[in-house]
């Protein structure tokens, strides 16, 4: 999946802009394939979930600042965290917790996926104990 404002709309006032959220028949991991009527509706509510914490996150940039988003998006990978954590976190703070975290489970106790791969997970997305420690914050406001 991914979530990226319209190229068309890029410049329109935050207010105007429309967004895509793109899902594949298919989700392609390394070299393996997971067909989307096989993964656990909840899993691709987290994923779903994630993907709107993007938009959460792009609509309150110019379209200048998502220009520049996208940009650094490509070259560091210290803003590619900061991104993915801070979709998590919207996701989060929107309910979406226990989703996040079946989604997080779903790839992290994957038998096929490399452990290379779920470093990589781990090193940019919130952990689990993350996710859980901003439900319970949300849960004692």
């Amino acid at each position: 999946m991914q979530a990226q404002p319209a190229f068309k709309d890029l410049l329109k006032g935050k207010k105007q802009r429309s967004y895509f959220i793109m899902i594949s028949e298919s989700i392609h991991i390394e070299d393996q394939e997971f067909n989307m009527q096989e993964i656990p509706s909840d899993v691709l509510i987290g994923w779903l979930g994630h993907e709107l914490g993007h938009i959460m996150d792009y609509r309150e940039r110019s379209g200048w600042d998502l220009i520049k988003f996208g940009i650094r998006y490509i070259l560091s990978s210290t803003h590619i965290k900061e991104a993915e954590r801070a979709a998590d976190t919207f996701a989060v703070n929107h309910g979406m917790g226990d989703y996040i975290l079946a989604t997080k489970d779903f790839i992290l106790s994957h038998a096929h996926l490399s452990t290379a791969y779920k470093e990589r997970i781990k090193r940019l997305y919130l952990s689990p104990a993350e996710i859980l420690e901003l439900v319970d914050d949300l849960n004692t406001k």
